[in-house]
């Protein structure tokens, strides 16, 4: 079981991040690419891979929270598609395992009170878009052992669900686990994702209050016993996604407590 470290907005630089790796025994960096210095002008491939060949810590992708290759709008979706492209080449150089990026409800109209979304009325326009992303990413990742995760958000409208359902066809596709967005939504996602545990991929834990999200292991309200079972069970990678070092130095001491070498 491998545990890594989120992109923290107080490191900028890939350095620092790795230096906490190394002196807190993390085995991986998750590269977040919203931040500014994990753009494709900025990143130095070649000091990636020189960092993780000197001290054996690896990396994933994040990409950023709002892209959306599925659009309607074919600038947008060629735009989402260049970033995708240029993150599939990166993990494919740097030999980042998985890649995480979250589904976009899109658009609605409120009719009588009720949120209708423009990809549920256009779904099967939509999921001509999801095919066609799908046909690019299997393209990319073949040859490599790299797996393309969608994440849970804000609970899975019935279009994502089917979408999600057609990526999870193809093995170059699978599922990252948050647990705390889970929680935010009344737990709505869980049961689908276990419908489709075989594809469990990555984790992201972290514990939640009434009001925080993305706040350290045992500092909130989530059942954490119970999530850190099902890590065990399905032997998943697991990015700790706080958002500043002491609240990742309180989640390690957590983790070491609750019988993980980490």
């Amino acid at each position: 079981m491998k545990f890594g470290m989120p992109s923290l907005i107080e490191y900028t630089n890939v350095d620092e991040h790795i230096d906490f790796c190394r002196k807190n025994n993390l085995d991986f960096l998750e590269i977040n690419l919203t931040f500014p210095w994990y753009q494709s002008d900025r990143l130095d491939i070649g000091h990636l891979v020189r960092l993780k060949e000197e001290t054996g810590i690896g990396y994933t992708l994040h990409f950023h929270d709002q892209l959306n290759p599925f659009d309607f709008s074919p600038e947008l979706r060629r735009g989402a598609m260049d970033n995708i492209l240029f993150g599939l080449d990166l993990a494919r150089r740097i030999g980042a395992d998985r890649i995480t990026m979250h589904l976009i409800r899109g658009a609605y109209s409120a009719v009588n009170g009720v949120k209708v979304y423009a990809y549920s009325v256009g779904k099967a326009e939509y999921l001509e878009h999801v095919r066609e992303f799908m046909d690019v990413c299997d393209r990319k990742l073949d040859g490599t052992n790299t797996i393309y995760c969608i994440e849970n958000t804000n609970g899975y409208m019935d279009y994502q669900k089917d979408a999600v359902d057609l990526m999870l066809q193809n093995p170059h596709f699978g599922l990252t686990f948050d647990i705390g967005h889970n929680f935010k939504t009344s737990f709505d996602d869980e049961a689908y994702i276990m419908s489709h545990a075989d594809k469990l991929r990555h984790f992201h834990i972290h514990d939640v209050s009434e009001k925080s999200n993305h706040i350290a292991l045992g500092s909130g309200i989530i059942n954490l016993p119970k999530y850190l079972d099902m890590l065990r069970q399905f032997d998943c990678s697991a990015v700790i996604e706080v958002k500043e070092s002491q609240a990742l130095h309180r989640s390690l001491s957590y983790l070491r407590d609750h019988g993980f070498e980490v």
